[in-house]
């Protein structure tokens, strides 16, 4: 079998293909009656707790969730990883569901995480027929899915549906009338006569309970929150008794910096909440109107956010201006390096003041995007969902949007259009000349291309803005905006720098064309990241990917050809036709497939069935796919790792990998020191990997972490790596 080529080797790498998922989707429906569901390690019943239903009359519907020994499903709050189960019903008109009356959980440890999780259980739903429904029978149905966890976590999902007769009179308790009574006696029942009162201090939550009479009250209770970032869940919670008042001390979450205004939740005792014993678990929520106290924090504790990675705002400032101006370097401006060089080239010889319009414009453009970046994110925070940083490409409407704006810049890079022309009449009565315009749309442009893979020093500063308030994450955005401008802002005030570039002439003609092919790239890049969040996997996609890199190659080929007929001169054009012939031959080359790659491919569609396996690389690396279960587990057992956090939208990440994984020396080391190979692919949205990388202080990719076995530290490399780098970092590993 031929060696990976240098194109395909970094485009490579490995998930589900189109034909896996469609065998799934097979198997799924093959697989359960219309009441049942099956997936790995789970099989789940659609249950009524009576025969029939009358007009007008409630009933109660159940999903009984039947899993292997060891294994659980998450609650509404799954804690420090996992998801919980969702359910989408689709009923009859006359029909309405509630949501789910979900039971009380029990704590899952696992190493240093907490999660809360169920096992074999039935989650009820209370239904209500109309009074005016003229059917003689009712059709429920709920479309599911579900994540299972032992030492890994499998997904799931499924439909099970059900029909009940409609009499004039309530129907009989049906045959699982008992399990219905047993899953209504673990749902919490609402708290009552019992006085709350909460205290927010340093970094405790106290919850204070004190009977409004002779009420029963536990002697020690403990709490599952119904809200994530409230308490730390792995944290002990202690229980105490002050004559009729009971204590609940909690450990508030470290990552949360903001204050607490609703504390809503489980208080579960085994002794129960009456002199009876039951009910052992009763449901609270706090006055989200009021604040709840909060205690000013001192220097030391102050110290201690720095020292577990929250930046103080001036170092995040100074930090996002550093990581700004590298950004400039990172290979992920690549894409639109031709748009800048052209915009500086084109206005060379203008006025030093039409130059410094020209700057500030485009400085104003990047800076105006970042606003808008950060916006989104504070807005979002607000909204209470956690997002990363490069999380725009995580969107597949926006990289499809993307794609558009690429393929036509590189158009009208080839063609003799001028956008300025058609966008004279549009400036009209402003009067400002539309190549102002296409310089501040230069900025914004580059700044959505840029901002995916971040660059060093600019991690930390954004993980900063998510602890940040409001007005100083803006000042931070702000400063990354500065730092990314401040290079064009320095070439439009210093003419004496623009005088080296070259002058313009009909050079500029071949060289404008032959910047539409990085863009023509792009949209090939790009397409492999909407494939893959779309659930294309290689290798049946790299063979895809390589039939496309061949055909832009064919193309550039071609333009060679074209170009050299053009050019004055003997030398330039005979070497314009060799490299069209290299270009030519690289291309083909590149898009037909070896038939061990063939076979391949479809042995690995065959095999997969939907299911998550781990994959080699194109090095003859071997890794495991990422979750919180599975790393926990490695860790427990004294694994050596090696945690790659990357994504296929990141430029930065494709080329540490290729620089890294290709050395022999590295693959050598990783070897003899048992190294477990773990990718925590972010290409789309995952919440788990998105809180992974916030325990490691960074709000994006690339971040590449090794854990030693036993208790050392984890060693976070470097965002840029080199074979030396990782090499040094290994043979300090023991073993």
């Amino acid at each position: 079998m031929r060696s990976p080529s240098p194109l395909r080797s970094r485009f490579q790498t490995t998930l589900l293909t189109l034909a896996s998922i469609t065998a799934l989707a097979a198997s799924v429906c093959g697989c359960r009656d219309n009441s049942k569901a099956e997936g790995p390690h789970a099989r789940i019943e659609l249950l009524a707790d009576q025969d029939s239903v009358s007009p007008g009359s409630t009933f109660s519907v159940g999903l009984k969730f039947s899993l292997d020994p060891g294994w659980h499903i998450y609650w509404k709050n799954p804690g420090d990883s996992g998801l919980p189960p969702r359910f989408t019903w689709q009923n009859d008109p006359a029909v309405t569901i509630d949501g789910p009356l979900w039971p009380y959980p029990e704590r899952i440890s696992t190493g240093p995480l907490t999660n809360y999780g169920l096992g074999n259980t039935l989650i009820p739903f209370q239904g209500k027929v109309s009074s005016k429904i003229d059917s003689s029978t009712i059709d429920l149905r709920v479309s599911l899915e579900w994540l299972a966890c032992k030492d890994e976590c499998l997904p799931g999902e499924g439909t099970v549906e059900i029909s009940l007769p409609v009499t004039k009179m309530n129907g009989a308790p049906s045959v699982y009338a008992k399990e219905f009574e047993a899953a209504f006696n673990r749902v919490p029942t609402p708290l009552q006569r019992v006085s709350i009162a909460i205290e927010e201090q340093q970094d405790k939550i106290v919850l204070a309970l004190i009977p409004l009479d002779q009420r029963f009250l536990p002697s020690s209770v403990s709490f599952f929150p119904e809200d994530p970032k409230i308490i730390s869940n792995s944290a002990p919670q202690i229980s105490s008794r002050d004559g009729d008042t009971l204590r609940l001390s909690l450990q508030r979450d470290p990552r949360r910096r903001e204050p607490i205004s609703r504390v809503r939740g489980v208080l579960y005792s085994e002794q129960g909440w009456s002199e009876s014993g039951v009910p052992k678990a009763v449901q609270i929520d706090t006055n989200p109107g009021e604040p709840l106290q909060e205690v000013a924090t001192s220097s030391q504790d102050r110290q201690a956010e720095l020292t577990t990675g929250t930046l103080g705002l001036g170092l995040a400032v100074l930090f996002a201006f550093i990581g700004g101006i590298i950004l400039n370097l990172m290979p992920c401006v690549f894409p639109v390096l031709s748009i800048k060089i052209l915009s500086f080239i084109r206005h060379a010889d203008e006025s030093p003041r039409t130059t410094r319009m020209h700057g500030l414009l485009f400085a104003a453009g990047v800076v105006a995007s970042f606003w808008v970046l950060g916006i989104l994110v504070l807005s979002v925070k607000v909204g209470g969902e956690q997002l990363g940083w490069g999380f725009q490409l995580q969107s597949p409407i926006f990289v499809v949007a993307m794609i558009f704006t690429f393929l036509v810049i590189g158009l009208i890079f080839l063609t003799d259009i001028v956008i300025g022309k058609r966008l004279q009449s549009w400036a009209g009565s402003s009067k400002i000349p539309t190549n102002y315009i296409g310089s501040f749309l230069n900025g914004a442009l580059a700044t959505a291309v840029a901002t995916p893979c971040t660059a060093p020093f600019m991690s930390s500063a954004l993980a900063a803005t998510l602890t940040l308030p409001a007005i100083s994450a803006f000042v931070v955005f702000t400063s990354l905006g500065l730092g990314m401008s401040a290079p064009y802002l320095l070439l439009s005030y210093r003419p004496a720098l623009l005088r080296f570039l070259p002058k313009p002439g009909e050079w500029m003609v071949i060289f404008k064309e032959a910047m539409a092919f990085p863009l023509f790239a792009s949209v090939v890049w790009l397409s492999r990241v909407f494939a893959r969040q779309m659930g294309f996997e290689p290798p049946a996609l790299n063979l895809m990917i390589d039939v496309l890199w061949g055909i832009l190659l064919v193309a550039v080929g071609f333009w060679l050809l074209t170009t050299a007929g053009r050019t004055r001169g003997r030398q330039t054009p005979r070497v314009m036709q060799v490299a069209a012939v290299l270009a030519f031959i690289t291309g083909i080359y590149t898009a037909i497939p070896t038939s061990q790659e063939i076979d391949d491919a479809r042995s690995h569609t065959c095999a997969s069935n939907g299911t998550v396996v781990p994959f080699t690389d194109p090095y003859g690396l071997l890794w495991e796919n990422f979750s919180e279960e599975r790393l926990q587990s490695l860790v427990a057992q004294g694994r050596t790792i090696y945690l790659d956090f990357t994504a296929e939208w990141c430029i930065t990440c494709q080329v540490n990998e290729r620089m890294v994984f290709s050395s022999e020396e590295v693959r050598e080391l990783l070897a003899q020191k048992n190294v477990t190979l773990v990718r925590a692919d972010w290409t789309s949205k995952n919440q788990a990997i998105t809180n992974a990388l916030r325990r490691y202080g960074r709000n994006g990719v690339p971040l590449n972490v090794i854990i030693p076995g036993g208790s050392s530290e984890p060693v976070i490399l470097p965002n840029v790596l080199t074979p030396g780098i990782v090499v040094e970092a290994l043979k300090k590993l023991p073993g």
